[in-house]
């Protein structure tokens, strides 16, 4: 049977000569400690940003009325040009707002309304706390005969009544307008809209 001499026992590996060995848990928490102080810096950093921010913004939400008027008319100025150059308009080959048609003699109707094409992109202004929009007088478009929905939606009289034109373009337009005016009363208290039609 063999057996087998021990030999001297082999050296176990340790720390070289002068040279100090950390322990993995305390390099561990040395790297949850360097991630959670680079982290919290960083969130003061972009905090104070953020703050900054937030501050120069509240300074300049208006604070008055008019201020408000103001801002509210800044938005609300190109939807309410959309709703009525665009929204509004007859058909596509009509870019009209029509207020009303006469009837002729011919079976031809005199189409009367305003020409949406022709309409400013600054329609409203303020006037106080009153948002205004400016439109031109209705007036004679075309000559053509009206059939299907178009009979429908635009009245006709005959030749010896006279409408209000003006009138009914303002309906139209508060009509196309929707909720708006509403909406900045709304949002500004004391301020109106109006339609106001050029004579």
């Amino acid at each position: 049977m063999l057996r087998m001499e021990h030999s001297a026992s082999l050296p176990v590996p340790g720390p070289r000569d002068g040279a100090a060995r950390a322990s993995g848990l305390t390099v561990l928490s040395g790297i949850v400690l360097v991630g959670l102080l680079t982290g919290a810096g960083f969130y003061r950093y972009q905090r104070g940003k953020m703050d900054a921010r937030l501050a120069a913004e509240i300074a300049e939400v208006p604070n008055t009325p008019a201020e408000r008027a103001a801002l509210w008319l800044r938005y609300a100025g190109p939807q309410i040009h959309h709703r009525l150059a665009v929204v509004g308009r007859f058909a596509p080959d009509m870019p009209w707002l029509v207020t009303h048609a006469v009837a002729g003699a011919d079976g031809a109707h005199e189409i009367w309304g305003i020409d949406c094409s022709e309409l400013s992109k600054e329609l409203a202004h303020l006037e106080g706390l009153t948002v205004v929009v400016e439109l031109p007088a209705p007036r004679l478009l075309t000559r053509a005969s009206l059939a299907g929905e178009q009979v429908q939606r635009v009245p006709l009289y005959a030749a010896a009544v006279s409408p209000d034109a003006r009138q009914r373009l303002v309906e139209l337009a508060l009509y196309l307008l929707e909720g708006m005016p509403h909406a900045l009363e709304r949002d500004v208290p004391g301020a109106s809209l109006t339609i106001r039609v050029a004579q």
